[in-house]
């Protein structure tokens, strides 16, 4: 429905190519910017919308979605679960979670926290506060005490690339 009503020249349709279609839900990935891009199509298609019940429709769908990248999703309502979430990560972060993820898919094993200083050429505190800030935010796992647990929980389309 949603392309149905675009705009020309909203860039909705662009957008919307890499969706994968599951069942009656389309699974989007977006990075930061194009969440932007794709709110603000959204809301130009829902406003613009040529008959009033495509209007309303596409209206409630806009609320949900922006309620969704808030955290405030209505768990009752199917066409939307689950919540759609935006990430977090600052290019520093994306580096550390690039570099775990490529490391210990070369080595079979994570790396150690001295190979990660090593690599970014920066101090054992700040090597220890940033995976402790990966953790907090749950962009990490780590077994306390165990050496080379750490465990990205990102899905690799989630992960910059390692530069």
């Amino acid at each position: 429905m949603l392309l149905e009503h675009a705009q020309a020249g909203s860039g909705l349709p662009d957008l919307l190519r890499n969706g994968r279609e599951v069942g009656p839900l389309v699974s989007l990935e977006l990075n930061h910017s194009d969440v932007d891009d794709f709110l603000t199509a959204f809301d130009a298609t829902a406003n613009s919308a040529q008959n009033d019940l495509a209007m309303q429709r596409l209206g409630e769908a806009f609320v949900r979605v922006e309620s969704g990248l808030a955290g405030e999703v209505d768990p009752g309502w199917h066409m939307l679960r689950p919540a759609i979430s935006r990430l977090d990560i600052s290019p520093k972060q994306g580096q550390y979670l690039a570099f775990i993820q490529t490391y210990s898919r070369v080595h079979r094993r994570a790396p150690a926290e001295s190979e990660i200083q090593a690599y970014f050429q920066t101090t054992p505190p700040s090597v220890h506060e940033m995976l402790k800030t990966l953790a907090r935010k749950q962009f990490i796992s780590r077994a306390p005490g165990v050496a080379r647990s750490t465990r990205v929980l990102l899905a690799p389309h989630e992960i910059p690339d390692l530069e």
